[in-house]
């Protein structure tokens, strides 16, 4: 009897030692609930190039092999439509919860429309796109899309240039250095943007800018002259901008439809807000009548946790970020919004 009881003691310790780690596992991954892609396709009518990439800036998710599935014969044609088989794998920590949905994937970039995603397992996504028809034409003598005249404010940090006849928007890219990039793609409407968030430390800046008339008909892109800036002079032009965003703006929140400064739209994926001069903010912070909102890279609302640059965010429902208090999961965080890891 007694060899028996040890036997099954041995047994029950064994199986609890084997489920345990997988109960651990799965308690302490976080799950993702919605994905980001960013699809840039040089696939042109006439050419038998297959060249597409897919980023992301998410740190949930990293991509992996991505394919074009229906790679012609001979060359692409007017109004074929290429089509993506992506996939998405999720970091240590984290995985995708079965019922993922394509309804829980964004584009940007490159215009097209997710078909399908499957869920081969909790650590990888399938995601199948197809991307507009392609159109056939010549957009250097069709289209006006040419760019000049690019300048930089000093005083204020803000990027203008001259108007391209045929532009519907434009989108820009700061960079530091030779070839540090700052910010991802953004667009705007206008002849210029507001770089002095983003200008925080000392350094060489310049700027890229290109028309757009739609997907398919996109201008070359041209550079500005470098402008360096002194850690005296960027943390002026940085603290500007922040109390500028902060006197300026009259709206309380996604509630609100207008302020002096912007607007708070909202569309199917999401709220988002529009600027004085037709641009947005894109994966970075913005003060908005004395709250600080975090957008992704898409330029939409984020609420919940945000990850930046290394530390943890918490942005409640309306997307105001939390400052000394608690956040509703009970962490504790500190009178700048980070996480203080209590």
């Amino acid at each position: 009897m007694f060899q028996y009881k040890k036997t099954m003691a041995i047994l029950s310790t064994a199986v609890f030692m084997a489920a345990y780690p997988l109960s651990s596992m799965a308690s302490t991954q976080t799950k993702i609930s919605s994905v980001s892609l960013v699809i840039d396709s040089d696939i042109e009518v006439g050419s038998d190039d297959s060249d597409v990439t897919v980023t992301t800036s998410s740190s949930k998710y990293s991509i992996g092999d991505t394919s074009v599935t229906n790679t012609p014969d001979d060359e692409w044609e007017d109004g074929d439509k290429p089509k993506l088989k992506v996939y998405v794998d999720a970091e240590d920590d984290y995985y995708f919860a079965s019922g993922f949905s394509k309804s829980s994937v964004s584009i940007s970039g490159s215009d097209g429309t997710i078909t399908s995603v499957s869920r081969s397992s909790s650590s990888e996504l399938i995601v199948y796109i197809t991307l507009d028809a392609l159109d056939d034409d010549d957009s250097d003598s069709d289209y006006d899309l040419d760019v000049s005249d690019l300048e930089w404010d000093e005083s204020d940090g803000t990027a203008s240039w001259e108007e391209a006849d045929d532009a519907v928007k434009y989108e820009v890219r700061l960079y530091k250095g030779s070839s540090t990039t700052v910010t991802s793609v953004l667009t705007t409407t206008s002849t210029s943007y507001d770089f002095s968030s983003y200008i925080t430390s000392s350094g060489y800046y310049t700027f890229k800018v290109r028309g757009v008339y739609n997907s398919s008909n996109k201008g070359s892109w041209e550079e500005s002259d470098s402008w360096y800036v002194t850690s005296s002079e960027a943390e002026e032009i940085s603290s500007s901008s922040s109390s500028s965003s902060s006197s300026s703006s009259s709206s309380s929140g996604p509630g609100a439809t207008t302020s002096a400064s912007g607007a708070w739209l909202k569309d199917d994926n999401g709220w988002w807000y529009c600027n004085a001069d037709k641009s947005y903010t894109v994966s970075n912070w913005q003060q908005i009548d004395g709250y600080w909102y975090y957008f992704n890279e898409y330029g939409y609302m984020a609420t919940g946790w945000v990850s930046w640059n290394s530390k943890w965010y918490y942005c409640g429902d309306t997307g105001a970020m939390y400052t000394s208090t608690k956040t509703p999961d009970g962490y504790t965080v500190g009178s700048d919004g980070a996480w203080t890891g209590a």
